[in-house]
């Protein structure tokens, strides 16, 4: 009998240790996450975070899922497809005012004029000298800008109607520059930097600066607001993950090039040259910034209503949890 109730006390004592310490090996369990991204530069920070193992060793396993279109991306993200994603803003303040779905937005890039990260090229045997010379001419541009194109006309002067535009995906650009098939083209590094001056000639540095908002608002990136609930502590991993990645990228450049030039071919003997956005933590993302867009998108129709932005911001205490 009393070894009976020892043996009962044993596993009695076995099954609350397990109850006590099961939510925490849970809690502590890496976690799958899938990041949409672009080809641009402002995928780069999840790019070093994969590069430098960063979401490995917080516990993340990632797997990074390519996109053309960032309106396809941005649904995806909030149907569950991925968790995690690098977006235009006009993406996500289109999907707020379309759908009614808000991005919790944790981290920001920001195109400076006095460091280009974008800019109108032209083939030198085009007629395209100034942006306002892209009237009756073929002008590609990726999706990542579609949202702009309406700012930017208005800027210089000119209509929808008067400019032959044609939306291409982001890395079918440098062949038809090099084929000659278009008059002119919106690029974004690392796009920008193997650009050969011997063949083309850069019209407008900054553009998006220059036509549609300075400073501009590069890309967001976050995640919806089911990844609270979800994933309990992947926000706080998230943020130790990717604030480690902006910082190598912020005091090693030339790392975080190098591991651009990795992911994209065509930069490769070029990526040293390459700008870099100027990275944004969640506290210090430029709100005014962000609003001011929204409100020169809104006058060209894109998006059509108001967006509240007033919960696109999460508190920080999440990321402390």
């Amino acid at each position: 009998m009393t070894k009976l109730l020892n043996l009962l006390i044993v596993l009695l004592a076995a099954l609350l240790v397990f109850v006590i310490l099961y939510p925490q090996i849970q809690q502590n369990r890496p976690i799958d996450l899938k990041f949409a991204c672009d080809s641009s530069v402002t995928s780069l920070p999840i790019l070093v975070g994969i590069d430098e193992s960063l979401f490995v060793k917080n516990r993340i396993n990632p797997t990074l899922v390519f996109y053309s279109d960032p309106d396809q991306a941005i649904a995806d993200l909030f149907a569950g497809k991925v968790d995690v994603g690098v977006f235009p803003w006009s993406a996500v303040l289109k999907h707020i005012a379309t759908k009614g779905e808000t991005l919790q937005v944790f981290m920001g890039m920001e195109f400076r004029q006095s460091l280009p990260v974008d800019a109108i090229v032209a083939p030198l045997k085009s007629p395209v000298k100034t942006a306002a010379d892209i009237r009756s001419r073929r002008f590609i541009y990726p999706p990542q800008i579609r949202d702009y194109i309406p700012v930017m006309l208005t800027n210089i002067g000119l209509n929808k109607e008067d400019v032959k535009l044609a939306e291409v995906p982001y890395s079918s650009i440098p062949q038809e520059l090099a084929a000659g098939t278009c008059d002119a083209a919106w690029v974004i590094e690392p796009q920008l930097c193997p650009l050969d001056t011997t063949q083309y000639r850069v019209v407008q540095y900054s553009a998006l600066a220059r036509f549609v908002s300075q400073p501009f608002p590069g890309a967001a990136v976050g995640f919806a607001p089911s990844f609270l609930q979800s994933y309990r502590q992947g926000p706080k991993r998230l943020k130790i993950a990717t604030d480690a990645a902006m910082a190598i990228i912020e005091t090693k450049a030339d790392v975080a090039k190098q591991i651009l030039a990795k992911y994209f071919p065509y930069c490769t003997q070029y990526c040293g040259f390459c700008r870099l956005p100027e990275l944004q933590r969640n506290t210090e993302i430029n709100r005014p910034a962000v609003k001011a867009l929204a409100t020169r998108l809104k006058l060209t129709g894109v998006p059509a209503d108001t967006v509240d932005m007033q919960n696109m911001y999460p508190d920080p205490q999440v990321f402390t949890r």
